[in-house]
């Protein structure tokens, strides 16, 4: 079944940040693993200053059972840092979403079925998208509020996101 442009662009789930995702939420969901994107949700954009409690989330969540990989589009320069500072986590660079190969290739790697992974990421068009492109769970995590380094383009991208978010909160709201 095709997906419309609205619907590849929709989140099964959203909350305010990272940290608000638990155990509990992921199992509802019918997760087995998380992908997990870093610009603006684990750490503002380009920067290493981290989300307060994104280690212990890191922590709380792999200890309740779910493997975490990385799937970020940027380089290893950005994301073998990120990866040491969460504790070694496994990661997929340059995944190129919105392709959903980042996080197919994800999937294989906690070897588990695609419609197991609930990707967490900030943006519509490129987390949510892939995550739907493939059959994965989309889950959208509300950009980190602290200053991005390219301001002018995320309020652009916010602006286009914002109907498709109506839409969302219109059906469902936050949480599971």
């Amino acid at each position: 079944m095709t997906m419309t442009k609205e619907e590849l662009l929709l989140p099964g789930y959203r909350f305010k940040c990272l940290t608000d995702v638990t155990p509990e939420d992921l199992r509802k969901m019918g997760a087995k693993g998380v992908g997990l994107d870093i610009d603006n949700t684990v750490a503002p954009d380009g920067t290493f200053r981290y989300a307060e409690g994104v280690r212990e989330w890191v922590k709380t969540i792999s200890a309740s059972g779910f493997p975490i990989v990385i799937i970020s589009n940027g380089s290893i320069f950005r994301v073998k840092p990120v990866s040491k500072y969460l504790g070694g986590l496994p990661f997929v660079h340059l995944s190129g979403k919105p392709s959903a190969r980042g996080l197919i290739k994800a999937a294989r790697m906690m070897n588990i079925d695609i419609s197991s992974l609930a990707m967490l990421g900030d943006q519509l068009f490129s987390d949510i998208k892939a995550a739907n492109r493939c059959g994965a769970i989309p889950v959208r995590i509300d950009p980190l509020p602290a200053k991005s380094l390219y301001p002018h383009y995320y309020k652009w991208k916010s602006k286009r996101e914002r109907p498709y978010l109506e839409i969302f909160e219109s059906r469902q709201g936050y949480g599971t």
